[in-house]
């Protein structure tokens, strides 16, 4: 995600606008760093779960002050001429001059002709459900001009300030639940007769046909292709009779378009990769649909195509609960567009309306209204319950500009931002089909750009179209979030591109932490397949269990996904492997610590730490940096819940995190280890093998002869992860005085965590630092072989103080245990 162009520097605007005045002062939109982040707080309503660019910030968000946008001239010009003007004469038999209706609309006409200078008021109650909501939604606005106020919001607004002035929600108005648009929507549908019938002919014909694998992906690709081109039927923008031929031609040319596949103007074209993954089925598609008339039966006709073709077994159809947008599809207009082609005179339009109806009735189609599809939120602040509709689904298509728009909070992403960055939020996987008519989007390469710039007026023509296909949201947006507030790594500051690619490769290790946690948890129903040992030792000479195997895989495939390391050093591989050449980080990994705990339901972990690649050097050399030279390191902790915990930066704080609803949620900001604590953590069967030093120790905090006072109690898991962990919350310290434990994989990470937590580390020698109470840390030392193992003593750091500064606590590797 790299920071947003201005509009002037790319929007093609509005047909109205000179062409000297579409070019406006690149300083009319720059805003500081501070000032992007306030603003972007403020356009999402408070929600923190949004794409931001690599400083933390969300790029600005389209208004309506720019002369020569789009935008500019909507607000000014279109919604009152076009919108409101073809309302008054639509419905000139009910909006009678003087009555109450015709009164309220002349009010918001005035105020759409002074758009400088009126302001955002609250929407009057007038017996509609979402009126509260309306109100937080405004409650930033209020007092803001139309012309200042997002470009969005004050489209939404507007359509919304329409039903309110003519009773929409008034059981007692003459108008109650009256659309006003519907003379528009019905000439859409007879526009398109001519295009219906003939899309009729295919479905029908695909319907009856036997499916093969070997085509039915090309074949569904036919019909989302179809799907998205009939969305150059967007009414707004139609000739208003639709009964001059101009407005069936169009829905003929949609349907050319589509059958030729478009490839001349798709900027972005994901088809074939959606529709392989649709032929392999699926349960439950969401289509999010945008406008009735032809573009509705052409959603209806995929629709029909998924469930027809046996890929998907239900299809929900999510339209507006109320009339908005002119053209946007509500639960009656499905209907009525059902009912109009069982009607019709056409064969083969009545049949495919037969077997819609159908579907409609066995329950393979369902039509799902909702408020949340008429409001301006972007879509990572959607209301909970809308949320999790579409959580639920194995695809959720988002059909058409307005809904599009609300993906990207109408915000001006640099325009090859990529799709997968933007959308990173998304609750479900996710398919877009977009044509283009607002001066915003992303996923377009500079080379599909520059061709479709010979067109002046790309952008909002509807000409151009995208297929933008997110098979597996990445989400984990705090994670993700948390190098924002860091100022240095490893001693210097990152470059956009290198934070943006950190916070890519931390995502990516918590969505691997997510997976294997889901794996842990139904190893012992799958003993063969995930418990047991794997039948060879790793490159550290342990004896390799099969979740070990499969907890690298996962990391491994995670990471190579992300696109941001360049080496993927394991405990479980001999040497380092090259994920991606083009990558920044080295990622040094112990996927699965403690794997022989699995079969009896001890707490397990995943330990890791983050390098910046050094340009030059060897594989090894990159794995083997000192543990001071990280840039993040953190655990995954698999116990009665998964924690994530991670530390970025030099000062930034460890973090802890819970998984929850299948993201890791921010459970303490700052986690903190006190000075001191009251429990040692290691394997006190092995007291006899200790140096006198240790053993002393030991004996003395048992009795309450440390500097303490206090008498000391043992905790010990034999899981390092889980000793770590709860030392760094409750105090003490944890460790092994063998040199048992991996420097590059085990040590330098959680010593870089413990730092992090205001704890300390050390492997047990002493050093005359007296900033570091004599105590070495272990992030100071440099591994000389990639296994190399040492001694590990971590936690509270009067505890550790005292301990090393004891002395003779660290024992000779000349014994081994085999348990």
């Amino acid at each position: 995600m790299r920071a947003a162009l201005s509009a002037h520097e790319r929007a093609s605007t509005a047909s109205t606008a000179s062409p000297s005045s579409r070019r406006t002062s690149s300083s009319m939109l720059r805003e500081s760093r501070a000032s992007l982040r306030r603003r972007a707080g403020r356009m999402d309503n408070g929600a923190a779960a949004g794409p931001r660019t690599w400083d933390g910030s969300t790029p600005p968000v389209i208004v309506n002050n720019v002369p020569g946008t789009w935008s500019y001239d909507t607000v000014n010009r279109r919604l009152r001429e076009d919108i409101l003007g073809r309302v008054f004469r639509d419905n000139a038999t009910v909006l009678t001059p003087g009555s109450d209706a015709e009164i309220k609309l002349r009010r918001l006409e005035a105020e759409l002709s002074t758009a400088s200078t009126s302001v955002i008021e609250h929407i009057t109650p007038d017996g509609g459900p979402d009126i509260e909501t309306w109100r937080e939604i405004l409650d930033p606005w209020i007092g803001t001009t139309w012309l200042d106020a997002p470009w969005l919001l004050v489209e939404f607004y507007f359509y919304r300030r329409i039903l309110n002035a003519i009773g929409y929600f008034d059981s007692e108005s003459k108008l109650f639940n009256f659309d006003p648009f519907s003379v528009d929507k019905m000439n859409g549908l007879r526009a398109g007769a001519q295009a219906a019938a003939s899309l009729a002919k295919k479905a029908n014909s695909f319907s009856k046909r036997a499916k093969t694998a070997s085509t039915l992906a090309e074949e569904l690709r036919l019909f989302v292709m179809v799907a998205l081109w009939g969305n150059r039927m967007d009414l707004s923008i139609w000739p208003e009779s639709g009964s001059d031929g101009d407005g069936s031609n169009r829905a003929s040319e949609a349907f050319v378009e589509a059958l030729h596949a478009g490839e001349e103007y798709l900027l972005w074209d994901d088809s074939e990769r959606v529709s392989t993954a649709l032929a392999k089925g699926m349960r439950d598609v969401s289509i999010v649909v945008d406008n009735a008339g032809f573009e509705l039966v052409s959603d209806l006709a995929l629709a029909d195509a998924l469930i027809t073709s046996g890929a998907v077994q239900r299809v929900i159809l999510r339209v507006k609960a109320h009339p908005v947008f002119v053209s946007d599809a509500m639960d009656k207009d499905c209907r009525d567009t059902i009912d109009a082609m069982m009607k019709s005179e056409d064969e083969d339009t009545a049949v495919m309306g037969r077997r819609w109806a159908a579907h409609l009735s066995s329950g393979a189609w369902a039509i799902t209204p909702d408020f949340a599809w008429c409001q301006p939120q972007p879509l990572w602040a959607l209301p909970r319950k809308a949320h999790d509709d579409l959580k639920s689904s194995d695809l959720v298509i988002i059909k058409g500009d307005a809904n599009y728009r609300r993906l990207l909070n109408d915000c001006l992403w640099e325009l090859d931002t990529p799709f997968e960055d933007v959308s990173a939020y998304f609750p479900a996987p996710l398919l877009a089909l977009r044509t283009l008519k607002a001066e915003l989007g992303c996923g377009i390469s500079r080379e599909r750009q520059e061709m479709a710039k010979k067109e002046e007026s790309w952008m909002v023509t509807g000409k151009y179209g995208v297929v933008q296909w997110n098979s597996n949201p990445a989400r984990q947006f705090a994670v993700g979030s948390q190098i924002h507030e860091c100022e240095s790594f490893a001693g210097r500051d990152s470059s956009p591109t290198e934070r943006l690619m950190l916070s890519k490769v931390l995502v990516a290790l918590a969505n691997a932490s997510k997976e294997l946690a889901s794996a842990l948890a139904s190893a012992p129903l799958r003993g063969s397949e995930l418990l047991g040992a794997a039948g060879g030792s790793n490159a550290s000479g342990d004896s390799q269990q099969k979740l070990d195997v499969v907890a690298n895989d996962i990391f491994k495939r995670h990471l190579t996904e992300c696109g941001g390391v360049k080496y993927y050093a394991s405990e479980e591989d001999d040497t380092p492997v090259v994920l991606n050449v083009d990558g920044g980080y080295v990622v040094c990994i112990d996927p699965l610590d403690g794997s022989r705990n699995i079969a009896c339901n001890v707490p397990v972990g995943s330990i890791f730490g983050v390098y910046r690649a050094i340009e030059g050097a060897s594989a090894e050399e990159n794995a083997m940096q000192p543990g001071r030279e990280q840039v993040a390191a953190g655990y995954a902790h698999y116990s009665g819940a998964t924690t994530l915990v991670l530390a970025c930066g030099d000062e930034g704080p460890a973090v802890e995190y819970t998984l929850f609803d299948g993201e890791f949620a921010v459970a303490n900001k700052r986690m903190s280890c006190p000075p001191r604590g009251q429990v040692y953590s290691l394997n006190d069967a092995r007291f006899d093998d200790w140096p006198e030093g240790l053993k002393s120790y030991i004996n003395d905090i048992r009795n309450g002869r440390g500097e303490s006072g206090s008498q000391y109690s043992a905790r010990y898991i034999c899981s390092l992860v889980g000793d770590a962990h709860r030392t760094l919350i409750y105090g003490g310290w944890c460790g092994n005085p063998r040199p048992h434990l991996r420097v590059v994989f085990e040590a330098a990470p959680l010593a870089f965590v413990a730092r992090a937590a205001g704890a300390a580390s050390s492997d047990g020698i002493r050093c005359s630092d007296e900033a570091t109470n004599g105590v070495e840390t272990i992030l100071d030392k440099k591994p000389t072989t990639l296994h190399e193992r040492s001694p590990l003593f971590l936690g509270s750091c009067e505890d550790i103080a005292e301990l090393v500064l004891r002395g003779d606590v660290r024992q000779d590797g000349s014994k081994t245990y085999s348990v």
